[in-house]
């Protein structure tokens, strides 16, 4: 395989690119689910609308992963990144704005479509740049951006909002864009992208590319995978603290420090699963982050004393993006370098589509079965995405096509 001319620590400054593209995932994410109820009172909006509002958003993100994942193929990582940004970055500032709820609709949907493109295209930039041997660590990395931009939208949160109302915190929005475009625009374009393609190969059409026979098995296992784990974790996630609150009676602010060590255990689990995929490959890791998912669901169902529901709650989030770190280096490596983008963003958006019906299952389930009974059904799917990742061939070190 040709010898890449790669510019002087492009490895690091291509995942950095990345780990904030992500970041700004993150952010806008959380920034609506902060300001929702806020938004809801200045527009004497229904609680039918307000649900509406964080589906509008999630439907532009998915938008925006089909559409710049082919976008990145055809013309290139970090240009087409780059435009992903601006969107982000001019219709958050505008949905600061917004004179109406029709106005706020229709600027979330279209910064979604700017935020849904910032994993794929980060995590195939960060495959492309990132050594072979450590992929599954880049991939790590990058991840953490958007558990970082979930933090920094609640410390936001915490200082904008009393002062300056909900409209200051999509202002701030913009800033970390602005940040993100300004090393974009001074990282040359992906050598594996400009030195490994044809013209003729960036004009096909590249969603095709992912279902032909060598790619098909993968493809199917991969969206397998995604839709399970996106659907677990905005199931598991969004409802836990309603069932520490209402069903185990935990009081609120023993809830938020329950939450708090979760988060850090979520953390502590993305970084010893993104090591062990670069170690014992990606098929193991994956495996047993779904299987130690399964478990932690399950004794989190049966739980009863609060301590119990405390260990199972870490563990939950310990294991609930293990999968997750993997998955930017997983679903990179199979595919060739003019469908990569293409794929990434497919795969991972179509889980995130599905992942946003799992909230509606818990809250339609949850007066038959319990949030909690309904969260130990899960086990099930995951049990599911355990065994599928075994049937495909390990891509551990692999060079990319």
């Amino acid at each position: 395989m040709q010898k890449l001319d790669v510019p002087k620590n492009y490895e690091a400054r291509a995942t950095l690119a990345s780990f904030l593209g992500y970041m700004l995932d993150g952010l806008d994410t959380y920034i609506l689910s902060l300001t929702l109820t806020a938004i809801a009172l200045a527009f004497s909006l229904t609680s039918a609308e307000e649900g509406l509002l964080g589906f509008i958003q999630a439907a532009g993100m998915v938008t925006g992963g089909y559409v710049f994942g082919i976008l990145a193929d055809r013309f290139g990582r970090v240009r087409t990144f780059t435009y992903s940004i601006l969107i982000y970055s001019v219709f958050t500032a505008l949905t600061a704005v917004a004179p109406s709820y029709a106005f706020i609709a229709l600027f979330r949907f279209l910064s979604g479509v700017g935020t849904g493109a910032e994993y794929g295209i980060g995590m195939t930039l960060m495959s492309e740049a990132f050594r072979a041997k450590w992929r599954g660590m880049g991939s790590t990395i990058v991840s953490l951006g958007w558990t970082l931009g979930v933090m920094l939208a609640t410390v936001l949160g915490l200082v904008l909002m009393p002062a300056f109302g909900w409209r200051s915190m999509y202002l701030i929005g913009i800033l970390p864009a602005l940040v993100a475009a300004y090393y974009r625009f001074r990282l040359p374009e992906s050598p594996v992208w400009k030195e490994r393609t044809t013209e003729s190969e960036r004009k096909k059409f590249q969603i095709k590319e992912l279902f032909r026979r060598e790619y098909l098995k993968f493809t199917i296992v991969f969206l397998v995978v995604a839709i399970v784990a996106e659907l677990g974790y905005w199931g598991v996630m969004i409802w836990l603290p309603s069932a520490l609150l209402t069903e185990y009676h935990i009081h609120f602010v023993k809830t938020i420090y329950i939450l708090l060590v979760t988060d850090v255990m979520t953390m502590l689990g993305m970084i010893i699963f993104g090591f062990l995929a670069d170690v014992v490959g990606r098929k193991v890791a994956i495996f047993l982050g779904f299987i130690g998912i399964t478990f932690a669901v399950i004794y989190f169902a049966i739980s009863r004393t609060v301590a119990q529901v405390m260990i199972a709650s870490y563990l939950m989030g310990f294991f609930i993006n293990s999968y997750f770190t993997t998955f930017g280096a997983l679903f990179s490596e199979p595919y060739p370098t003019h469908a990569r983008a293409t794929a990434v963003n497919f795969i991972f958006n179509t889980g995130r589509g599905f992942g946003g019906i799992a909230p509606l299952i818990i809250g339609v389930l949850a007066p038959l079965f319990k949030i909690s009974g309904v969260i130990g059904f899960f086990s099930v799917l995951f049990i599911i995405a355990a065994v599928s990742i075994l049937t495909i061939p390990e891509t551990k070190g692999v060079e990319l096509k």
